[in-house]
């Protein structure tokens, strides 16, 4: 049997906060498209964006989408959110590498980190440094934390451990962002997309501002990692309850186009 193709680990691209040439085109069609689908997509809680001293986005913050349920969901913030600072997306490698066409687009893309299917602890430290080039560069870092089989709706599924080791090497904010009516697809679907205040990722894992901070790789980061994945978890619940709640449709509304759940997979 043939193994899919994969892009190698590591940062596809060049680290940079400005969007380029085609990540401006690519967000243009991303939101054509979102209007050809009729898609309802609204923002909430724009104000807890980080801005700079004159008020402009600014940069250097973990993206952590929660729930991860359908295809859109890393298009939602690329639509919603400012174009700058741009995102670096990190994603699953077989996914993006799965046609010669997808394999062109995100080398033209950039500031991708694939995630290779097999479990390497060698591809850690490559994954690690590529974020914080990422994050050094003045970009905003786009995950989806969840792994494991699907949750029910309103509900985030089990958090890896990539969102707590990222944070708590790097040190920048985690800002939650809360996706609903991304469990079901159809035309004219209500998508809500909720940002949450900034965390620190050191009050998250219970650790003092005048604390030492964990070495990379030792047992005392290990034990801040899982600390700081269940306070994120707790969190958010109530947020991602809402949100599924509030992208509900009226009842008895017919759902046309139900295929668009399942498209790109």
């Amino acid at each position: 049997m043939t193994s899919e193709p994969e892009l190698p680990p590591g940062l596809v691209g060049g680290a940079s906060a400005r969007p380029g040439v085609t990540y401006r085109l690519l967000r243009r069609i991303w939101r054509f498209a979102a209007w050809l689908l009729r898609a309802r997509l609204e923002l909430e809680g724009a104000e807890h964006l980080p801005r700079d001293s004159r008020g402009r986005p600014a940069g250097r913050w973990i993206a952590a989408v929660v729930p991860h349920r359908a295809w859109i969901d890393p298009f939602v913030p690329w639509i919603l959110l400012p174009e700058r600072p741009r995102f670096t997306f990190f994603g699953d490698a077989r996914t993006m590498a799965r046609s010669p066409l997808r394999r062109f687009i995100v080398r033209r893309l950039g500031g991708v980190i694939p995630i290779p299917a097999a479990r390497d602890p060698q591809t850690v430290a490559i994954h690690l440094a590529a974020a914080a080039d990422a994050l050094d560069a003045g970009s905003v870092f786009m995950l989806m934390p969840e792994t494991g089989p699907a949750s029910a709706p309103g509900a985030i599924r089990r958090l890896g451990g990539g969102l707590a080791y990222v944070a708590l090497r790097s040190g920048v904010p985690v800002v939650p962002l809360v996706l609903g009516g991304n469990d079901e697809l159809y035309f004219g679907r209500r998508v809500i997309l909720r940002v949450l205040a900034p965390l620190d990722p050191f009050a998250l894992a219970g650790l003092r501002d005048d604390a030492p901070r964990p070495a990379p790789g030792s047992s005392a980061e290990r034990a801040a990692a899982h600390r700081l994945t269940a306070a994120f978890a707790a969190s958010v619940a109530a947020d991602v309850a809402d949100v599924h709640v509030r992208s509900m449709p009226p009842e008895g509304m017919t759902k046309r186009g139900r295929f668009l759940t399942t498209l790109f997979r």
